[in-house]
């Protein structure tokens, strides 16, 4: 274990001392810019519910970082399809217009790539992108150490591992508990970040789902969870860098007197947790989903809406 003594260091607190910043990169999300920043050699961990967008979400991230930043990422998100299903997704973000040439009823899709197009972008998610088939997940042992060592072969960027109940967890090991477990691993994708400069994408679930909220006319829905409850407890709130929950509030509805309906795609983004020191900052934005674009829209502060520069 290496001791450091500070006049030893002169070097690099020269290079902090001029830098003038020690935030990450954009997220290419200008109202998310005010929250968190990808900072390459520190994990950032995403939760939410099911149905509420995490996924999604993090898709966009990482196409966003591919686009402005050249990154190549490794993906696994075992909850979007097969892993065709997950390369149909990055290319529909990537581009904004639909892979298929037909809809469902059969007709042409006016809004498809064409043949040029399509392996246009294919050559492009190639080049920033591996995926880990989630049909091969389960044949043999997907410990987070085998995810490790296929991130650390690649010599990625950045890795997605959506979710991380996916991965086989031996409890075992640490006497049946959970939270020593979890600590242990956590502080594990703390030094492989570290080591391998890298920022890994951890997806985690909600532990606690309830309608512990009431909308302006009464009805029940589930309100943003807080970091504590997220799968596994306390400990991810002590053990994490920078913590971003997604929320989706029911759509249509008034949450509070004199507010206004819900809009369809709406996306709430919390950053409930920001470390190291300058990265981010804690608070809250709002984004909408446009299924038809395949990306989210922001909004400014006149609340006029701007694109994501992904493409």
């Amino acid at each position: 274990m290496e001791v450091l003594r500070p006049l030893d260091q002169i070097s690099a607190l020269e290079r902090v001392r001029r830098s003038g910043s020690i935030r990450g990169l954009p997220t290419g999300l200008r109202s998310l810019d005010r929250l968190i920043s990808l900072r390459k050699g520190f994990p950032l961990f995403v939760a939410g519910a099911p149905g509420h967008g995490k996924s999604i979400f993090v898709k966009q991230v990482a196409v966003n970082a591919a686009v402005r930043h050249g990154w190549r990422i490794l993906a696994y998100m075992g909850e979007e399809g097969s892993g065709v299903d997950l390369i149909v997704d990055l290319i529909e973000m990537k581009t904004g217009k639909d892979v298929r040439a037909k809809t469902d009823s059969g007709f042409e899709n006016s809004r498809a790539l064409t043949d040029d197009e399509f392996l246009e972008a294919l050559t492009w998610v190639d080049r920033h992108f591996r995926v880990i088939c989630p049909d091969e997940v389960g044949k043999s042992e997907f410990t987070l150490e085998r995810f490790h060592q296929i991130a650390d072969a690649g010599h990625f960027d950045a890795t997605i591992l959506d979710p991380w109940n996916d991965l086989d967890h031996d409890f075992e090991k640490y006497g049946g508990r959970e939270d020593v477990y979890l600590a242990n691993a956590l502080r594990d994708i703390r030094r492989r970040c570290r080591e391998s400069g890298r920022l890994d994408i951890v997806v985690n679930h909600i532990g606690k789902i309830s309608a512990d909220k009431k909308t302006e006319d009464g009805r029940r829905y589930q309100g943003p969870a807080m970091p504590t409850e997220w799968a596994g407890g306390q400990t991810w709130f002590r053990r994490a860098f920078q913590m971003v929950l997604v929320y989706r509030p029911p759509a249509g509805v008034i949450l509070e007197p004199g507010g206004d309906p819900i809009q369809e795609g709406t996306a709430w983004i919390f950053c409930q947790k920001t470390k190291p020191k300058g990265v981010g900052n804690l608070g809250k934005v709002v984004l909408r989903y446009d299924r038809e674009a395949h990306h989210f829209v922001e909004f400014d502060e006149d609340g006029n809406e701007f694109k994501s520069w992904a493409r």
